[in-house]
C-alpha cells in the first residue's frame, strides 16, 4: 500500500505548476506524465440529481475525470466545449463507451441543482459531481490534482485554482491517460480513442 500512494504522491508531484497560475487554471507540464501502475480507483460523491455515485457503477466504461467549477472563467468552459467536440466525431458505439465525471471543486456554490443546469450547455455526457470539500480534496488527491481558493475577490466573490488536465480511466477503472488542457480536440480524440483500444 505505501508503494500506491508513494507513486500517486509522484505524480501529483509532476502536475504541479512549475510557477503561480492564474485564477482557474494551471501551468502546463512539459510532457505528459506517466500514470503509475495501481489498483482501480473508487470513491463517491453526489450526483447532478442529488442520488449518491460511486466510480466503480462505471466499470467497462472509458472515464474521463475532470476538476472544475461551474463560475470558471475560462479553463472549465473551454475544456467542456473541446470535450463536446470530441464527443460530437465519436460513433454512436464509441459514445456509449465514454462517461465523463466533472467535479466541482467549489462545493459552497456547486449545488447538484447548478451542475444539473450547467451540464445542459455543454454536448458532453456527463455526471456532474459534489460534495463535502473534505470529500472532493480526498478524490483529488488521488489523481494528484489540487485546488485553492484565489485569495483576489471577484465580483463573483471569488474563484478557484485548480488542475486542468483531464484523467482518462480505461474500462477496467485505472489511470491509464493524462489529458493535457493545451490538447487539441484532434488530440482529445485521439486520447479517448486510445483509451477505448484498451479494452
Amino acid at each position: 500500500m505505501s508503494r500506491i500512494w508513494s507513486l500517486i504522491a509522484l505524480v501529483a508531484v509532476l502536475l504541479l505548476p512549475s510557477c503561480a497560475a492564474p485564477p482557474g487554471r494551471e501551468a502546463a507540464p512539459a510532457d505528459r506524465p506517466p500514470l503509475p501502475e495501481i489498483a482501480p480507483f473508487e470513491f463517491s460523491l453526489t450526483d447532478q440529481d442529488g442520488r449518491p455515485f460511486v466510480l466503480s457503477s462505471l466499470r467497462g466504461k472509458v472515464v474521463l475525470v475532470f476538476f472544475g467549477y461551474t463560475m470558471c472563467p475560462d479553463a472549465c468552459p473551454t475544456t467542456l466545449s473541446k470535450l463536446s467536440s470530441a464527443y460530437a466525431r465519436l460513433t454512436p458505439d464509441e459514445r456509449a463507451r465514454v462517461k465523463t465525471l466533472y467535479i466541482s471543486v467549489d462545493p459552497e456554490r456547486d449545488t447538484p441543482a447548478v451542475m444539473k443546469d450547467h451540464l445542459t450547455y455543454f454536448g458532453v455526457d456527463a455526471f456532474g459531481l459534489t460534495g463535502p470539500d473534505a470529500a472532493v480534496r480526498e478524490v483529488a488527491s488521488k489523481f494528484g490534482a489540487h485546488y485553492e481558493r484565489s485569495p483576489t475577490p471577484t465580483a463573483g466573490g471569488y474563484t478557484m485554482s485548480h488542475t486542468v488536465s483531464i484523467f482518462g480511466l480505461n474500462a477496467t477503472g485505472r489511470p491509464a491517460r493524462i489529458i493535457r488542457y493545451e490538447s487539441s480536440v484532434d488530440e482529445v480524440l485521439a486520447d479517448v480513442r486510445a483509451l477505448l483500444a484498451e479494452g
